[in-house]
């Protein structure tokens, strides 16, 4: 089946998809009863370009050193030859009998297999250039390895001497391979990997140098330094390993780790079909070239069930893990069994069997698993709040639906992490969360009791379920607030626990209590960097900001952070015990540059996922609550209380100021850039006084003189924070006014009580009356007014147009998917998302509803409910045109927005939608095909790949719709923008 990872592969198969999807609409009108037009001299051109293109893999294959590549391109050139001439069979045949059904049959499997076999040659050429790379990084993963016997100065530059030229090529490779890569994600990865690993070269040769001085000298810290050292190998060693994985990749799915578990073991499943036949070939063949696709796909196969049993309990979970661990250990086995040539041994060939009798069984019983999975119905909650809440809003509309559970499991977690954020918390705030978590407890406690026993559509559960929905959205706000406040207090000084603890590194010989301050400063540290990477890692679970990418960086980053301290504490450690020794010296500054570097880095995600008023504010608030503490410090002749404080006060200023200072940077509207930047210099002047004063009032609390300036200065400093806020409140205001709000439902009461009708009596006499009489009229003539004059006009008006179906009406009409229809599941999710909106005045919603209906459409016609290849090949072609018109309104969005970080959001989205739109194309040209041979090994496959394809573009068009309204925000009233984003009422209220 076609795969799409790189420019090269797209680019040659997009045009023979093309021309397979003319042959295949030709073929279904010849079904029709129509004579099939003379093809031979298209096919003559098409066996020209085969001729070549296997003459020209044959000489490649020839020339080549891999083994893989001169074992597997024959294949797949013979494929191709065989193809080729079933077209030119065909052709002949057709010519003599244009309605000759042997010939059209001849003429859809050469057309299938054109394409098919085209795929598998590209894709052995792009796995022969992997391998080439892979080859590189393995042999520098290998020469890490010299690095733990280099135990002298002379061995150290020889080491050096010979990592540079493998450092340098497998650089220069990786970055080749990112250009020709064509998903963005795999792209960013294999990027992040190879800065670190360059990034960490320098710190290895330093850690290794450390060592050896340490060593030689007999000074003490060689633990410590093996410590580092090992520590810098293994993260590279990671880092490399995690770019071979990325170098193997062919697919990507936009959704990733959000997916429910039916979808990830649905992929995973389609994963092993993918690979089982290739199992097989490798298994049935002794002398098989070591490391191939076939001895690969074992380990894939391993993996893939591993990912399917995680999503599993209990016997289920452990027969598949069993299994699993019983075909890695064989199929090692006998990997080294042929690697050594006893492939055709009786040992060997005894694995070969009972790796195969495995396989057999674990695919039986994981089809088995997975299809009573969906039957079932069952979910797990989302990963981070924002996703569980949302899942139980949507429970909370209907309790007396069963939805397996999931609204309740949700609402349960979502519980747990605002206790875990309680737990950060004190004071009022505290019991603020805690109540809020109970209260929500205790409802959905009652809720779930009247839905099992049957009572979840009384009028009792409804009104439960309203209020719970309200104190659901009080919990998220007071969670979100709580996290703001966090990071407003922990991230007030990221840097100084470091700066102490490098003093007490750095101590002299004789200081009194040397070693217990180093000990203390090394707690402390430990400590403070621990809690800003926790805080960090709430932030991403239960912050408001559900983007994929900057919750993963924020996880990844406060993992980073964890894992480089104790190397910091390790090399203060040497420090200390080696005073004098200056390579110790540069290794401990070169690791407290790395791990400020790495704190930036988290510092400058936090305040991305963090809003900048809201944090301000509580900025604002803490100041207030440290200018009270000083004030009563100054009463009560305190120093130490007067200087904590105002420090407090000054290192919050700061951090406005930073803030502040990053959205300034993140503009270009100058208007904004202006007032925020003015504002920001106002804060910023007025630190340094009041640090000055601080320092007065310290040596003389009762200087009348001194405490007049701190409360000057110290309003001051809280008057300058309130007007940064307020200058970005209002300059986006003016801006960028928020669209219109929904209109606020109208309460019952607001209506007028209906009219007393039980003084209103009829008489049945006189209900016999005339009807005029009953009115009043006695003569008839008043009744009746004259009848109006005939129209004068000789023609008919013309009949008004019918009514435009309303947005109401096309949500009702659109489909409901079923448990087993993927690709309507897709659709269904991008119309839900699109629906959020009015497409009046709104292109992008109005493109958007227009693909969710397309790919609706294409999932009838892929699962044979009606329409012809034809329609399918078409509908394919509507969405590719209809993806090139949301790209295309993204990017003016994008363009316009003043917001880089919008700006390259929405770009980096909309991107994706032209390359899946296109490999849908090719992906449904590939069904085509298949439309009448359904339910072979091949129709399947192309099934899968083309239900994974359709998720990947649904999803990345709700990506985009979601990042355009919030970019369009930031667009200035000015520009000229018309575009209206209205929002409709949400479903839950």
């Amino acid at each position: 089946m076609p795969v799409f990872h790189t420019k090269t592969i797209e680019s040659i198969l997009d045009p023979v998809a093309q021309q397979v999807s003319q042959l295949v609409i030709l073929h279904e009108e010849a079904e029709d009863g129509n004579a099939m037009p003379d093809l031979s001299r298209p096919v003559q051109a098409v066996g020209a370009a085969v001729n070549n293109l296997v003459m020209v893999g044959r000489e490649t294959a020839a020339g080549s050193q891999d083994k893989i590549l001169k074992q597997e391109l024959p294949l797949a050139l013979t494929r191709v030859e065989e193809t080729s001439g079933f077209l030119v069979e065909a052709s002949m045949m057709l010519r003599d009998d244009p309605f000759s059904v042997p010939a059209r049959k001849k003429l859809i499997d050469g057309a299938r297999g054109i394409l098919s076999g085209t795929s598998a040659l590209l894709l052995a050429f792009d796995e022969a250039e992997v391998r080439k790379i892979i080859r590189i990084c393995k042999s520098v993963l290998e020469y890490l390895a010299v690095a733990e016997v280099v135990e002298s100065m002379p061995d150290l530059v020889t080491f050096v001497k010979n990592l540079t030229p493998g450092m340098t090529s497998m650089s220069k490779a990786i970055d080749n391979r990112e250009q020709e890569l064509i998903h963005q994600v795999h792209k960013e990865k294999l990027a992040h990997s190879m800065k670190t690993v360059k990034n960490l070269t320098a710190v290895l040769i330093s850690g290794i140098k450390i060592f050896v001085t340490t060593k030689q000298t007999g000074g003490r810290g060689v633990a410590e330094a093996a410590e580092n050292r090992n520590y810098v190998v293994t993260k590279m060693s990671q880092e490399i390993h995690e770019i071979i994985r990325i170098l193997q990749l062919t697919t990507y799915d936009e959704e990733g780790w959000d997916m429910d578990d039916l979808t990830v073991m649905q992929k995973a499943q389609a994963g092993i079909q993918g690979k089982l036949d290739l199992a097989r070939d490798w298994l049935n063949n002794p002398y098989a070239e070591p490391g191939g696709l076939g001895e690969r796909s074992i380990p894939g196969i391993v993996e893939e069930a591993r990912l399917i049993a995680s999503r599993l309990d209990g016997p289920e979970r452990e027969k598949i893990e069993t299994i699993a661990d019983e075909l890695a250990s064989m199929s090692d086995r006998l990997a080294k069994l042929r690697a050594q040539g006893l492939g055709n041994s009786p040992e060997a060939l005894q694995l070969a069997q009972g790796i195969q009798e495995r396989l057999d069984y674990l695919n039986g019983h994981i089809n088995s698993v997975v299809s009573q999975y969906a039957h079932s119905g069952v979910r797990k909650p989302a990963p981070t709040v924002t996703g569980k809440i949302e899942q139980a809003q949507h429970w909370l509309t209907a309790p007396y639906v069963n939805d397996g559970g999931l609204g309740q499991q949700a609402l349960r977690e979502v519980i747990g992490e605002g206790r875990k954020v309680a737990a950060g918390c004190t004071g009022p705030e505290k019991e603020r969360l805690n109540r809020l978590c109970d209260e929500v407890e205790r409802m959905t406690n009652q809720l779930a009791d009247l839905c099992a026993k049957g009572q979840g559509h009384t009028p009792q559960a409804q009104a439960i379920a309203r209020q719970l929905s309200t104190k659901l959205n009080e919990l998220k706000d007071a969670i979100q607030q709580s996290l703001v406040n966090q990071v407003a207090e922990d991230f007030i000084d990221p840097y100084t626990p470091l700066k102490l603890f490098s003093n007490a590194a750095r101590a002299p010989l004789g200081t009194p209590n040397r070693e217990a301050e180093f000990q203390s400063k090394a707690a402390a540290f430990d400590k403070h960097a621990n809690k800003l990477a926790t805080t960090a890692q709430r932030v991403a679970e239960a912050g408001s900001y559900a983007d994929k990418k900057v919750v993963e960086k924020l996880l990844a980053q406060s993992q980073q952070l964890r894992e480089l301290t104790p190397q910091i504490i390790y090399a203060g450690r040497i420090l200390l015990e080696n005073p004098g020794n200056e390579a110790a010296s540069e290794h401990f500054e070169m690791l407290k540059k790395e791990w400020t570097s790495q704190m930036e880095q988290l510092i400058g995600s936090v305040d991305n996922a963090t809003d900048t008023v809201s944090f301000i504010q509580a900025t604002e608030e803490a100041l207030k609550r440290d200018n009270e503490m000083v004030n009563q410090a100054i009463h009560n002749r305190q120093p130490a209380h007067i200087v904590n404080g105002a420090s407090n006060m000054a290192r919050r200023g700061k951090r406005v100021v930073d803030v502040a200072r990053q959205e300034i940077e993140n503009s270009e509207d100058p208007n904004f850039v202006a007032k925020v930047g003015k504002s920001t210099e106002d804060l910023e002047r007025t630190i340094n006084p009041l640090v000055i004063t601080c320092k007065s009032l310290a040596m003389n609390p009762g200087d009348k003189a001194a405490g007049e300036a701190w409360y000057d200065g110290s309003t001051n400093m809280i008057h300058c924070v309130v007007n940064v806020r307020d200058a970005i409140i209002k300059s986006q205001e003016e801006r960028y006014p928020r669209p219109p709000k929904s209109p606020e439902p109208i309460p019952e009461e607001a209506f007028p009580p209906p009219p007393d009708m039980s003084q209103l009596h009829i008489s049945e006499a006189g209900l016999n009356r005339p009807l005029e009489h009953q009115l009043g009229y006695e003569d008839v003539s008043d009744a009746v007014p004259p009848r109006p004059p005939l129209p004068q006009q000789e023609y008919l008006p013309p009949r008004p147009p019918p009514p435009e179906e309303s947005e109401d009406e096309m949500e009702v009409h659109f489909p409901k998917p079923q448990a087993d229809q993927p690709i309507m599941s897709a659709a269904y999710s991008l119309h839900v998302e699109a629906q959020k909106w009015s497409s009046k005045d709104n292109e992008i919603v109005a493109a958007a509803k227009k693909m969710a209906l397309l790919m609706a459409k294409m999932s009838r016609l892929v699962r044979g409910e009606g329409g012809t290849k034809k329609e399918l090949i078409d509908c394919a072609k509507a969405i590719a045109v209809a993806s090139e018109e949301v790209t295309r309104l993204a990017r003016e969005v994008a363009n316009q927005c003043t917001d880089k970080r919008m700006r390259t959001n929405l770009l980096q989205v909309c991107e994706r939608i032209p390359t899946i739109s296109t490999q849908l194309k090719i992906l449904s040209t590939v069904k085509a095909t298949m439309l009448g041979a359904q339910g072979s090994d091949e129709d399947q496959e192309a099934t899968e790949m083309l239900v994974g394809n359709a998720q990947n573009l649904m999803q990345s068009v709700k990506e985009t719709v979601r990042a355009a309204e919030a970019a369009s925000i930031k667009i200035r009233t000015d520009s000229g923008h018309t575009m209206r984003w209205v929002r409709k009422r949400p479903w839950y209220l």
